[in-house]
């Protein structure tokens, strides 16, 4: 079975208007790359919302990739931080 690496995309309504949708859409588009960038690990996004409505501050828009949390993140820093970890499971 191949590996899966789990990213999980808060879409509260903050972290949506901060562009949480856009880093879900990035990461699912990796999924029609990844044999281009010869990559076998399989990616699972799951959008849950309300991830971050425990925080007190501001950490919109919120991502967890494989446990780690991601905060005031970028599509640019999600999918870097996705292509590393897929490149440590192959």
């Amino acid at each position: 079975m191949k590996p899966r690496l789990d990213v999980e995309v808060c879409v509260c309504t903050q972290c949506v208007m901060n562009g949480a949708l856009d880093i879900a859409d990035s990461v699912e588009s990796l999924k029609k790359l990844k044999s281009q960038l010869r990559l076998k690990s399989n990616v699972h996004v799951d959008a849950s919302r309300g991830i971050c409505d425990k925080d007190k501050h501001d950490c919109s828009p919120l991502v967890i990739v494989d446990g780690e949390r991601l905060e005031k993140t970028t599509s640019e820093m999600v999918m870097s931080k996705v292509i590393s970890a897929m490149r440590k499971t192959d």
